[in-house]
């Protein structure tokens, strides 16, 4: 039975929502990112409802799901900084791009990916799962993650690398 009906709900987000965004702009600097975070946090209030319990104040298990969520974003941008910063080391020519230019253009790069390849990788630098947390989830073997996890980083070095020439060579 699900302890968290509508009402409850609505009561929780009109009265905290102001509170949780702002810890969130606190924790980021980003007014899209504490918005973006804010409403991760009240889905998936909504979304396990169900796991909602009346011995813990509801209070103290939104503020709980606000800090997964937190920590959640934080691993996915640790994971992307360490993929940016790998990158950086792999480019074969030494000019500088600002970070925002280096993500926009390993975002286009990632699309390339053939689909399988594409999941497992998001998965893995973006989303931060285990290779065996991904292997179980697309019911594949973990060997086959580990390759598509090796064959999608050489494919970003390579069209990283082509795009960088090309800024080089169009820039000078």
């Amino acid at each position: 039975m699900a302890f968290l009906d509508e009402s409850l709900f609505k009561n929780l987000f009109y009265h905290h929502y102001d509170r949780i965004y702002t810890g969130f702009y606190k924790k980021t600097n980003s007014l899209e990112v504490a918005q973006d975070l804010t409403q991760i946090t009240f889905m998936k209030l909504w979304t396990y409802r169900d796991q909602f319990s009346q011995d813990i104040s509801h209070e103290k298990q939104l503020f709980r799901k606000a800090k997964l969520v937190l920590i959640d974003w934080l691993r996915k941008e640790a994971n992307q900084r360490k993929l940016i910063a790998e990158i950086q080391q792999n480019l074969p020519l030494a000019f500088t791009t600002s970070t925002s230019d280096l993500k926009e253009e390993l975002n286009l790069a990632i699309d390339k990916l053939p689909p399988a390849r594409k999941k497992v990788f998001i998965m893995a630098y973006l989303e931060g799962y285990s290779h065996k947390e991904i292997a179980e989830e697309l019911n594949i073997s973990v060997k086959t993650v580990d390759a598509h996890v090796l064959k999608s980083l050489q494919q970003l070095r390579k069209l990283l690398a082509l795009t960088s020439l090309l800024f080089f060579i169009f820039n000078k």
